[in-house]
């Protein structure tokens, strides 16, 4: 048995935020989950993360707060988190003093997504990335799927990016499967919102097929769980963040660390596609798809 967990990176409206939107499955096998979430667990320990969600993308951000403490990096974990929460309400109170509340309940909430890394740098934060990566590349049976489309290039009115995505994904995950006469289960971040489209996507595609191939070899339909309960999506997150700001921000830190992981026959890389269009592209993931 496998488990897929999957996650996504950017959003799917076209010609908002991000260029590019990434759906990403890591897969394990179902018997080595817990020597992994243990591995996984005692990394995040190691950085005062125990039981706190890894969200790659605000980790990496700069935080304001941390930077206007002078010698922050010289204090003590405890000290940081203390002096970097009285800067917290120090700027949330100039911001309610000036009247704008949709201003300071936005900041408010933004403060509460990094308040659990506040104690670790920016370069701390980034080395715990690293680390948690370098474990999922030390695993040899871990294999990575992915669909990652130029949101420029989308002009499909029949399917949203995220159900292209979703067929991409589920099909490269059978494919395995068939090779390995093996099964599998798909485990999906908590969406409120695209949830019924998947559920109801994957039951046509067991009733009938993807668009490539029938999918016999995995069970159910997409079960959805809250991403601060297992650190294997927040993994997947990790792994869809690297590449997505490969593709949008030649960013290649993480993507480096993780690629090995990508499924492979031979040389080609045949677990991620890159979706252009009809647009020509030489990029290096569609140069290792063989396009």
């Amino acid at each position: 048995m496998y488990i897929l967990y999957v996650d996504e990176s950017g959003v799917e409206q076209i010609g908002a935020g991000s260029s590019h939107f990434v759906l990403l499955g890591l897969m394990i096998p179902a018997e080595h989950w817990k020597s992994l979430d243990t591995a996984l667990e005692n990394t995040k320990d190691s950085n005062r993360l125990r039981e706190i969600e890894i969200h790659t993308a605000w980790m990496c951000r700069r935080y304001a707060e941390q930077e206007s403490i002078a010698n922050f990096s010289d204090l003590s974990h405890d000290q940081r988190k203390t002096q970097a929460l009285q800067e917290i309400r120090r700027r949330a109170g100039a911001i309610g003093v000036s009247g704008n509340r949709r201003k300071e309940k936005s900041y408010r909430k933004e403060a509460r997504l990094i308040e659990p890394y506040i104690h670790l740098t920016r370069e701390e934060r980034i080395a715990c990335l690293e680390e948690l990566a370098q474990q999922l590349a030390s695993w040899t049976d871990v294999r990575i799927f992915a669909d990652a489309i130029s949101k420029a290039d989308f002009v499909n009115a029949q399917i949203s990016p995220y159900e292209m995505a979703f067929e991409q994904v589920l099909a490269r995950f059978q494919a395995f499967l068939s090779f390995k006469h093996g099964t599998g289960i798909m485990v999906h971040d908590k969406n409120e919102t695209v949830a019924p489209r998947l559920t109801r996507l994957a039951r046509q595609f067991h009733s009938n097929g993807t668009l490539y191939r029938q999918i016999p070899d995995i069970v159910e339909t997409p079960l959805f769980v809250d991403s601060s309960m297992t650190s294997m999506i927040q993994m997947a997150d990790l792994c869809a963040y690297a590449l997505r700001r490969l593709l949008e921000n030649s960013e290649t830190r993480f993507w480096d660390i993780i690629e090995p992981r990508v499924d492979r026959i031979g040389v080609r890389s045949v677990g991620i596609r890159h979706y252009t269009g009809r647009r020509h592209c030489a990029c290096r993931i569609c140069s290792a798809h063989g396009r």
